[in-house]
């Protein structure tokens, strides 16, 4: 019962999860806790609703996963 009601927000997905992030379990003093998260970026949210909002602006915006130069940029990060 406890498990129900610390994951309310996150029961089965409202919609589909973007491609590039996973639906994340972890645990914070016992208890379970899942999230979305983008592992390349470590960005996460708590509920789907939180998510797609970040995912509608970040395209819209060009950001973080979602910006044509993204992989690329990582690579020459880590080459410097």
């Amino acid at each position: 019962m406890a498990d129900q009601k610390d994951n309310k927000d996150i029961k089965d997905s409202p919609g589909p999860i973007p491609e590039g992030w996973v639906l994340h379990t972890k645990f914070k003093n016992g208890i379970e806790i899942k999230t979305y998260l983008c592992p390349v970026t470590e960005q996460e949210f708590y509920t789907y609703e939180d998510l797609m909002r970040y995912v509608r602006y970040a395209k819209a915006a060009k950001l973080s996963i979602y910006t044509p130069e993204y992989v690329e940029n990582m690579k020459k990060e880590g080459q410097s």
